[in-house]
């Protein structure tokens, strides 16, 4: 299928390098006219159309931009549309209708469930689960050009973005704060960053080992799965003037109480959690 990509940023560039396996990649538009040549280099475009061109020789036209530029993007494109066009966005949380209904345009958000923190030409990862709602005619077409080989599909509810978003914000970004707050913990001891490197990093990479082979409740260890209170009334008293990194704590553990001990520990560990 003709694709063109609308925004030149980490998203759409990586998934773009795979989609041009199975795909004829039109062309490339940034505002930003630095970024759109090395995107053009990048996916080896060697004559970029000019954008009234890109829109309309284009089947499918992703919008690779910030949510809040979505429509902003469509508003621009549409009076180029010249025959039936799907048109996708890359938005987590937002569904395909954010752009409106036209005739011959059919709409569909796509959605990687991963994480770009830079350009990545050639993909580093080979496989990408992507989500898909919109309308049927522009799933059809997601189907043909998200090929098999790089990508799997699985169709969303409209209804459920924002929570789908949600988790990829704990499994990512949130995740990233809860490590810094640990990095920062040890800088206050008199930790060197080779030495942050050496013992919190391999203690992070164990954990998610044991998660993965023994599940979340098996991978636990430590004070909350002791019950030990005077420990954890040391941690709390430890941390009373950080708020922030008290709430964390004391959210984060109570959390844990619902998925071990008996009754007893639970209630005593919750107690002091409050």
């Amino acid at each position: 299928m003709r694709i063109g990509l609308i925004g030149c940023g980490r998203v759409g560039v990586t998934l773009f390098d795979l989609l041009r396996k199975n795909n004829t990649i039109v062309g490339v538009y940034d505002k930003k006219k630095q970024r759109e040549r090395i995107a053009a280099m990048l996916l080896r475009i060697r004559h970029n159309p000019s954008y009234h061109e890109l829109v309309k020789q284009s089947e499918a036209l992703f919008l690779a931009t910030p949510d809040d530029e979505i429509l902003r993007a469509y508003a621009k494109m549409r009076e180029h549309i010249s025959g039936p066009t799907c048109i996708f966005h890359f938005s987590g949380i937002l569904p395909a209708d954010i752009i409106p209904r036209t005739p011959k345009v059919y709409r569909a958000s796509v959605h990687p469930f991963a994480t770009f923190p830079e350009i990545a030409v050639p993909a580093r990862k080979r496989h990408y689960h992507i989500s898909l709602e919109g309308d049927p005619p522009a799933i059809k077409a997601a189907r043909a050009i998200f090929g098999a080989r790089y990508f799997t599909l699985k169709k969303i509810r409209k209804q459920d973005k924002t929570l789908y978003h949600l988790t990829g914000v704990f499994s990512s970004n949130l995740l990233v704060a809860l490590i810094a707050s640990a990095c920062y913990l040890a800088g206050k001891i008199g930790w060197t960053e080779k030495e942050i490197q050496q013992l919190i990093f391999p203690i992070i990479e164990q954990t998610l080992g044991n998660i993965k082979r023994r599940g979340l409740v098996n991978a636990l260890s430590g004070p909350l799965v002791r019950g030990d209170v005077l420990t954890i009334e040391k941690h709390l008293r430890a941390l009373r003037n950080d708020k922030t990194l008290l709430n964390v704590y004391k959210a984060l553990s109570h959390l844990l109480t619902t998925d071990f001990a008996g009754s007893k520990k639970k209630r005593a560990l919750r107690r002091i959690l409050r």
